[in-house]
């Protein structure tokens, strides 16, 4: 027994020695591993934490310092799930402690679990600790629930605690919009008093709108510009803070002539602020027309619950905006932020809803038959189609919200587009109808997959709207109209017919039709508008065509255009648009611009879309490459080539040799253009001033996407041998042939004949086919087809419409310069023997210039594959354009060779060796640079003379917008269709 108990005492005394040797020798210890993970947390290197704190957690899983610091890596490294199995478990073991329970309270609310986060932040406020730290969790709780408010008053809180806080500072910016110090904006705004009468300054009566001033009522016409502020390198989302920006622009609009903004949406904090500021001080303020978009709905029902709750949320939020109440949550794709600014005085109007395509109308009207009639309290619809009628809805809620809260009306107005007029068009038929014609004419087609956004199929009828007396304020119609789209403006007999002072004008002939149709309700026309692209999206017979216009040609015809909506006894009209606009795209440059979330980093020319505006939004090089032949715009830039010995390769003997001896080539690129100098001896040897373009051509290959695809021989010269191909040859042969070619293997489009009418052709894409390095082929003009071919009602044939886009116009980009123009390509400088060119991207095949990726084929579904390029191979040749050879195809000529760049080893042997790939410096941000376009000044003259009243007297004060006659008419024009007509 006592040897037992000797034998206990002994092991006891053993195990105690050999815990009290793991404790304090032997065992790993976590200590100096977490100091490690800590020191890396703080330095960022959230990944290299974690690997230190796996192991210090495989020494003390239950530490609940090591499982704290593993929530807060996975929390920063955007894996809040990862981070909230790591902070429930310490938070278990240790709930008190504050860095711990501020982590877990982060992670909720990245998890959006808001409830368990605000019991966490409740916890931690309840300690009476004043703490930074508190404060910014509560205020990104309140952000994420959309309570912008009382964000920002947590973030104010911090800053009482760490007035150098950097993360409350930004986020105070970005709420309230602004740069800079936000002390001034953090004063709290005077508190809304809701008058005791109704308030409304402007009201629609009769055909026009008048504006309460000097206690009496003035009929006013609104002229304005439409405002999107979206910079290049942004999406529209993206909010512009900068207010002198704003003031600048509101200061330019208004020298403009203008008395009126129109924009689609919320615009961010900075531009109501920026618009109360200016016109507090303003003898001549701006009017704002506010949009409240709603956006397509789900499955093309705008009755779905979920959808009628959202567009009543951005009517609630525009109207509180205007009164400076607004408190909008940020989401994605929407601007939100605090509202302070009231701007209500000088709200003219609120236009809901969207240009909807036809195919969401039908839609519409098909699963909601039932939907035909309503009466709400301040607008009805007895007779109605159904999207009519959710329209209709929307604006009585608009009005009876605005009402109700701050006892104020003010116009309202659904926003529509000549696609859904409620006029017939016979020259406009649908597709289906369009089929039936082609098929009864031979033609083998089947009809595609629906739903078919048809321009003449479905309509919006606004004279179907009926403003009880209790809108005083007042209803009216806006219309967005494009003077080239859709066709039956141009086509339709009845417009084709009208002229103004200036010639043929169909865009009148429509807009008195519609004038014709909506009387006694004032009629305003948004967005018209003609872009100063290169490219053409749509041509107009008249001549109104979607680009191809110079900054001049936009302004007059802008001018023209503001004259006709006036004329044709409209409300007011706002042209499309003030800037520039690099994120729009176009159907017909859509596809070949990839990949499509990099498209804001550059300008495309041939895009019509993007060039609206008057202020120009240029790339980098329009202010240095202005093609007037001055060296200095070349400064710090090496040829890619210059001259090698002999000077030429082979002279032809006669006096024009200096003019092809080729002595330099230079490239540049940026966010819209390569640029290319060609510098020869002497241009001019005839002594005219003029280049000798009749005795010297020059062409230039350019190979994009070298080894993969292109020619191995170029047009117009004597076979050289390029192995690695060519996919574009820029003829330099003076004003009538200056043009970008393309190897027809690498050409997207081909033309081929109808089926069944082979008289006929379309333009088509080469489905499925992948370009590849060739000796067989062909260079070829790069051909579009803006307009395609049709068949009105009747069958009359309107056949297709195209242009060769690879054209380069001769001028220079300085505007005190008579060769001025602004769409110039290429010009030739005698004073300094050289050529210089800019060629839009688009016309070599970039889809993408920052990350340089060019088009690479098309799959058989239409998708563009692109490639990255490793830079362009170039090489310039000059040659002696011979009479008999110039009859024959481009690549039969075969015109012997004076000179190349790169060097000739021998009579048709390029010095391979020496060719070598010009590849520029990509971007992630775009630079650019702000300038008012020549359309501006032709523009203003135009608005400064519009009479501030309408073209025809107002109706009597006591007669209603909707009065009898007005109605009437609508409902006999339309009578003989069927409902939804």
């Amino acid at each position: 027994m006592h040897l037992i108990r000797n034998r206990i005492i002994v092991s006891l005394i053993f195990i105690a020695l050999a815990t009290f040797a793991w404790e304090f020798y032997i065992k790993p210890v976590s200590g100096p591993l977490y100091t490690a993970a800590v020191a890396e947390y703080k330095n960022q290197n959230y990944n290299r934490s974690l690997d230190l704190l796996w192991k210090a957690w495989n020494v003390d899983p239950n530490d609940t310092a090591i499982l704290t610091l593993m929530g807060w890596n996975y929390l920063k490294l955007g894996e809040p799930k990862s981070a909230e199995t790591h902070f429930a478990r310490a938070y278990g073991f240790a709930p008190h402690i504050v860095d711990l329970t501020l982590g877990y309270a982060y992670t909720q609310i990245e998890l959006e679990k808001f409830d368990e986060a605000s019991k966490l932040l409740k916890q931690l406020s309840q300690t009476g600790e004043r703490n930074a730290d508190i404060h910014l969790a509560w205020a990104a709780l309140y952000r994420k629930l959309g309570r912008n408010r009382e964000a920002a008053e947590e973030f104010q809180n911090a800053l009482a605690v760490d007035p150098e806080n950097s993360m409350a500072v930004k986020n105070l910016q970005e709420m309230y919009n602004v740069t800079g110090d936000v002390s001034e904006i953090l004063e709290k705004p005077e508190p809304f008093v809701r008058p005791a009468e109704l308030t409304f300054p402007f009201r629609a009566r009769g055909d026009f709108f008048a504006r309460h001033a000097d206690g009496r009522w003035r009929s006013v016409y609104l002229a304005g510009v439409n405002l999107l502020p979206t910079l290049p390198g942004r999406f529209p989302a993206e909010s512009i803070t900068d207010p002198t920006l704003y003031a600048d622009w509101l200061k330019s609009i208004s020298g403009l002539g203008a008395n009126t903004i129109r924009v689609y949406t919320l615009l961010p904090p900075a531009f109501y602020r920026a618009l109360h500021q200016f016109n507090s001080s303003a003898s001549r303020p701006l009017w704002l027309l506010q949009g409240v978009s709603f956006g397509d709905p789900p499955q093309d029902n705008l009755f779905d619950p979920t959808y009628i709750r959202a567009c009543q949320e951005r009517i609630r939020n525009a109207i509180d905006v205007i009164h400076g109440q607004g408190d909008v949550a940020s989401r994605p794709g929407r601007v939100g932020g605090i509202y302070n600014f009231s701007i209500s005085e000088w709200v003219s109007g609120l236009v809901v809803g969207e240009s909807w395509l036809s195919h969401v109308v039908t839609r519409n009207n098909q699963i909601n038959p039932e939907v035909r009639t309503f009466q709400g309290t301040y607008i009805e619809a007895p007779n109605g189609n159904p999207t009519e009628i959710f329209l209709a809805q929307m604006i009585d809620y608009a009005v009876d919200y605005e009402v109700k809260k701050y006892n104020w009306q003010r116009p309202v107005a659904f926003l529509n587009w000549p696609t859904l007029d409620p006029l017939r068009h016979p020259t406009e038929s649908t597709l289906l109808e369009e089929i039936s014609i082609r098929r009864a004419v031979g033609e083998r087609v089947g009809a595609p997959p629906g739903p078919y956004d048809d321009d003449d199929a479905v309509s919006l009828d606004p004279m179907r709207l009926k403003p009880r007396e209790t809108l005083v304020a007042g209803y009216f119609a806006a219309y967005s109209v494009q003077p080239f789209y859709p066709d039956f403006l141009n086509y339709d007999p009845r417009y084709q017919n009208v002229q103004d002072s200036e010639g043929p004008n169909p865009l009148l002939g429509y807009l008195q039709d519609l004038k014709s149709y909506h009387q006694g309700v004032p009629l305003l026309i948004i967005d018209y508008g003609i872009p100063s692209s290169l490219g053409v999206g749509h041509f107009s017979p008249a001549g109104f065509d979607e680009g191809g216009k110079t900054e001049a040609e936009q302004g007059r015809l802008l001018a023209r255009f503001t004259q006709n909506v006036h004329s044709a006894g409209a409300a007011g009209g706002t042209v499309l648009e003030w800037l520039d606009q690099w994120f729009r795209q176009s159907w017909i440059e859509r596809r070949f611009e990839m990949p499509p979330e990099r498209r804001i980093l550059w300008t495309n020319f041939m895009n019509p879309p993007g060039h609206f505006g008057l202020l120009a939004a240029d790339p980098r090089g329009r202010g240095i490459h202005l093609l007037q032949g001055d060296p200095a715009e070349w400064a710090n830039k090496p040829p890619v080539y210059a001259e090698v010995d002999p000077p030429m390769a082979e002279p032809a003997g006669d006096r024009y040799d200096p003019a092809r001896d080729l002595k330099a080539l230079y490239a540049d690129a940026d966010e819209g253009f390569l640029y290319l100098r060609l510098v020869a001896g002497k241009l001019d040897n005839d002594h005219n001033g003029r280049p000798d373009w009749g005795n010297v051509n020059y062409v230039i290959g350019v190979g994009t996407v070298p080894d993969q695809a292109g020619l191995t021989y170029l047009p117009f010269i004597a076979p050289v041998r390029f192995p690695m191909g060519m996919t574009y040859a820029i003829q330099l042969g003076g004003p009538d042939s200056t043009r970008v070619l393309i190897a027809s293997t690498y050409y997207p489009y081909e033309v081929r004949p109808v089926e069944g009418i082979p008289a006929q052709n379309i333009l088509g894409l080469k489905l499925g086919r992948k370009p590849a390095v060739t000796d067989s082929g062909r260079f070829e003009s790069q051909i579009a087809e803006p307009n395609r071919r049709r068949f009105s009602r009747d069958g009359k044939y309107f056949p297709p419409r195209r242009y060769e886009r690879g054209v380069l116009r001769e001028g220079n980009l300085n505007p005190r310069s008579p060769n001025y123009d602004s769409l110039a390509g290429w010009n030739a400088s005698v004073q300094t023997n050289s050529i210089d060119l800019r060629i839009p991207w688009s016309l070599l095949g970039v889809t993408d210039p920052s990350s340089f990726k060019v088009f690479m084929g098309l799959e058989r579904d239409g998708t563009v594959t692109t490639a990255d390029t490793p830079g362009f191979i170039l090489a310039a040749f000059s040659y002696k354009p011979r009479g008999p050879a110039q009859a024959r195809p481009i690549m039969e000529q075969r015109h012997p060779i004076a000179d190349a760049l790169p060097g000739m080893a021998g009579p048709a042997q390029i010095l391979a060796g020496a060719l070598k790939p010009y590849r520029w410096a990509g971007w992630s941000a775009p630079q650019y640079s702000l300038r008012l376009k020549g359309s501006y000044a032709i523009l203003q003259r135009t608005f400064q003379a519009l009479p501030e009243s309408p073209a025809v007297e107002d109706r009597p004060a006591d007669r209603a917008a909707t009065g009898s006659a007005g109605r009437q008419r609508g409902t006999q024009r339309r009578g003989d269709e069927p409902p939804g007509r």
